[in-house]
């Protein structure tokens, strides 16, 4: 039972990458210890206190983020959403996680390559 929610749970990260479940609907299909064992082994990142992505997917994410940068220059929250067609809650995310890492720093309102 517990595989089969684990299952559940990764087939609606697959199904919308971008938007995926929070952290508040991932705990209603599999419980605390659960989703802790997939943060451990990174196989989901939390990038916020209630945004998670698979970790193949956040690799894309920084991937195509440091791509954009490098034949732009820099990147808004505003391109970000439009880029990987999200929300402003999950762009926003990411990116403050991205500057707290080390991939990006703000500047104004845009983001550069460390």
């Amino acid at each position: 039972e517990q595989q089969r929610r684990v299952d559940n749970l990764m087939d609606r990260f697959q199904e919308e990458p971008y938007t995926p479940p929070s952290v508040k609907e991932s705990l209603a299909v599999v419980n605390e210890e659960v989703l802790g064992a997939l943060l451990a082994q990174a196989r989901l990142v939390q990038v916020s206190e209630d945004v998670l992505f698979l970790a193949e997917t956040f690799d894309d994410i920084v991937e195509r983020t440091r791509n954009y940068i490098q034949a732009d220059g820099s990147i808004t929250l505003a391109q970000f959403r439009d880029l990987f067609n999200t929300s402003r809650k999950y762009a926003q995310a990411v990116l403050e996680y991205m500057d707290g890492t080390g991939v990006t720093r703000r500047v104004g309102d845009e983001r550069v390559l460390r």
